[in-house]
């Protein structure tokens, strides 16, 4: 049983025959399986995942009640390409089934797999709409120092695209340790950004794949229910499922699992004001974000 996704376009309003009055205007910014308990999910509408369609702002991810995240002072909207949805935490059936999925062995044998280090890896490591000859100083400096720090905070950067909903006593010191790193990398990682920039750094070059993004907010991780399993009857691994997770939302992995260049910058403006080099310039040695890692 693979994992199934569903469009969630405007449904009709539903009709009141049972005595109780609908609310039409509430019911339209919510999916079929939004205005259902969770309890009254079947297995398999456990499995959906529902993309929001217009005007909708309540829908259901694996089973999970989801929102749009509230914008802050510091983050109003998502960068490009991000996932901008988090788990609706109103109502204690969601949390439940929320605490109900973490397994904290499971994950402290992903994590022990550093997947950030392989992220930082596979990251891509040549510049896509630049020649790195033809920059400014500040620019080529800029990109040695913006890699160097995707190096030292390379963990963190990996948890905002995979946040994953911890709330039990075994995890605490996991959760407060994940926090307190990840407020720092982005404190310091916008500092870094805007003193370039007010060095006169083109923000273009914040837009290179090959320098990393901190979403505004983070990329919340739904683990799938334990009903869900592959073809052959088997449950599906951390392993698996963040396979799965990266290929369908590479921004969570910096769009490292993208087949191509293309495809890496898809989420760019539609208008956006550079082209993309060629192939040969793209694959040139010289090109490369920066010189001081392999």
């Amino acid at each position: 049983a693979k994992p199934k996704c569903a469009s969630s376009p405007l449904k009709k309003r539903a009709k009141s025959g049972n005595g109780k009055k609908s609310r039409p205007g509430q019911e339209r910014k919510q999916t079929v399986l939004a205005r259902k308990s969770y309890g009254s999910l079947s297995d398999s509408e456990k499995w959906i995942v529902e993309v929001p369609g217009q005007g909708i702002l309540s829908w259901r991810h694996r089973g999970i009640l989801m929102k749009f995240p509230p914008g802050t002072a510091n983050a109003v909207t998502q960068p490009f390409g991000f996932p901008d949805y988090a788990p609706n935490l109103a109502k204690d059936e969601d949390v439940q089934a929320l605490r109900e999925r973490w397994d904290p062995v499971a994950f402290k044998e992903l994590t022990d797999t550093k997947p950030w280090g392989v992220m930082f890896e596979d990251r891509s490591k040549f510049l896509i709409h630049h020649v790195r000859d033809n920059l400014k100083v500040i620019a080529r400096e800029s990109l040695d120092a913006i890699v160097a720090f995707m190096s030292v905070h390379r963990r963190a950067i990996w948890w905002f695209g995979h946040w994953v909903f911890i709330d039990d006593p075994y995890s605490e010191e996991h959760h407060r340790e994940r926090k307190t790193e990840c407020d720092k990398a982005k404190k310091e990682y916008k500092k870094l950004l805007d003193d370039r920039v007010d060095a006169g750094l083109e923000e273009t070059i914040l837009d290179e794949p090959g320098s990393w993004t901190i979403p505004a907010k983070c990329c919340h991780w739904i683990l799938m229910h334990e009903s869900q399993v592959k073809d052959d009857g088997t449950r599906y691994t951390l392993n698996e499922q963040i396979e799965l997770l990266d290929d369908q939302e590479p921004a969570r992995v910096q769009w490292n699992t993208c087949a191509s260049d293309e495809d890496r910058i898809k989420h760019l403006p539609e208008k956006y004001p550079l082209k993309q080099l060629k192939g040969s310039q793209r694959s040139s040695q010289k090109n490369r974000v920066t010189m001081d890692f392999d």
